[in-house]
């Protein structure tokens, strides 16, 4: 290395924190399509990235508070920084739905090293007391937080399927919809769609018998016993706040036709002559795929229809626990969370007594689901932050607005394979 080139970098190296934390950021986002606005504990402020248009019309704006902040972008550590803003050491503002975008260009990384000895202590079987913990630290927050971002009409929390998935219009999500009639395309309505959906595939004869495994609040149950006539309908969670509110959703129903349990699936050894499952399955954990499949089998006869409805991950060669918006949200939102790919589910279903008959990726339909959900909470933020506390709630923001982006640009899916054991 010449002279000139030494003295260079060692300048580089001496100037403030601020003055390297903007140098980096220049470089690593020059190429990034949308504006950002940074502003730092020094109080200078300046803009990154390009004019490219959003939906949401509007840009990022993101504060650094605390010199301490500004490392984890030196050491292009993307966890870091998402921790910081959980801790309040960096404020983000406007547009959080590109934030998961900045991935891509600036490569940075989730200092996995640190992370290893907590993320291995999920990556076994999900046990019925590793399950029930897991679920109950999502759901079991308090009900009155999840009722200001969910669904009106039936609570559900997973995909719905919309009329319009590719048109985000903020307006129509904070629009508070009734479910199947709504004239726009409103969350309420997909949820329903997705409900219904099921029963057409379903199509239970008035003897059949049906079982819901992870059930929410009992939305599948209550569509289902509107207008069909089959003999009975279980569900199962681990959640004793869906069990006693989707209790109350269900009382105008006949008592003797449906029935919400809290536990697991697995302690009900009952055989049903179709079984429906939205979303349970990322809680199975890395090894618990075909395991779960067997049981959900042993359970249906033959003949008798599934339908598998599941998060998915994109076939590549990072693993899922080295991308920093899951390991995120293994840590803050969804302990014990596990994704497989298309083909691993294929696989498990063809191999342990099920024929796929068809499948749906909905992807672009939960990223409008989720981007409902991020506009209702922080049109609710005061009551969010009340009921949950600040971190949490920041915690929140990251996991929602980051699912939007998410399912958009192929980092999750969710598809809906439609089965029949054999």
């Amino acid at each position: 290395m010449d002279g000139l080139s030494r003295t260079t970098l060692g300048r580089a190296r001496r100037a403030p924190i601020e003055v390297r934390v903007r140098n980096v950021l220049e470089r690593l986002l020059a190429r990034f399509p949308w504006s950002l606005q940074v502003e730092d504990w020094s109080g200078q402020t300046y803009r990154l990235g390009g004019n490219e248009p959003h939906w949401s019309g509007e840009e990022l704006r993101v504060t650094f508070n605390t010199p301490e902040a500004g490392t984890r972008v030196l050491a292009y550590d993307g966890m870091g920084l998402l921790e910081k803003f959980v801790k309040g050491e960096v404020d983000l503002e406007g547009n959080l739905y590109v934030l998961s975008q900045i991935g891509k260009y600036a490569r940075m990384n989730t200092q996995m090293l640190r992370a290893l000895p907590r993320l291995l202590a999920s990556s076994l079987f999900q046990n019925q007391a590793r399950s029930r913990l897991n679920v109950r630290s999502h759901y079991d927050i308090p009900q009155e937080a999840l009722d200001v971002y969910l669904d009106r009409a039936y609570l559900s929390y997973s995909c719905g399927i919309h009329d319009k998935p590719r048109k985000l219009d903020r307006a129509d999500a904070l629009r508070k919809g009734n479910g199947e009639n709504d004239d726009w395309d409103s969350l309420e309505k997909s949820q329903w769609r997705k409900f219904q959906d099921a029963i057409d595939f379903i199509a239970p004869a008035a003897t059949d018998s049906l079982l819901d495994v992870g059930c929410g609040y009992g939305g599948q149950l209550a569509v289902g016993l509107e207008r069909h006539e089959f003999s009975r309908y279980v569900g199962w969670t681990h959640s004793r706040n869906q069990v006693q509110k989707g209790s109350a959703l269900l009382a105008r129903y006949d008592s003797d036709r449906w029935e919400l349990r809290e536990g697991d699936y697995r302690a009900d050894d009952s055989i049903y002559d179709h079984i429906t499952s939205t979303g349970m399955i990322s809680h199975v954990g890395p090894r618990g795929l075909v395991p779960y499949v067997r049981n959900i089998r042993k359970r249906i006869k033959q003949g008798g229809r599934y339908l598998h409805h599941s998060l998915m991950r994109p076939s590549n060669r990072i693993p899922l626990d080295f991308s920093v918006g899951p390991a995120f949200n293994k840590r803050y939102v969804w302990p014990g969370f596990h994704w497989f790919t298309l083909g691993r589910h294929v696989r498990a279903l063809e191999t342990n007594g099920f024929r796929v008959l068809g499948a749906w990726n909905l992807s672009e339909h939960y990223a409008k689901t989720t981007m409902a959900w991020h506009e209702r909470m922080m049109q609710g933020a005061d009551k969010m932050r009340r009921l949950l506390g600040e971190p949490t709630f920041r915690a929140w923001q990251i996991y929602l607005a980051g699912s939007t982006s998410g399912f958009q640009n192929n980092g999750c899916e969710v598809h809906r394979l439609y089965c029949e054991a054999v």
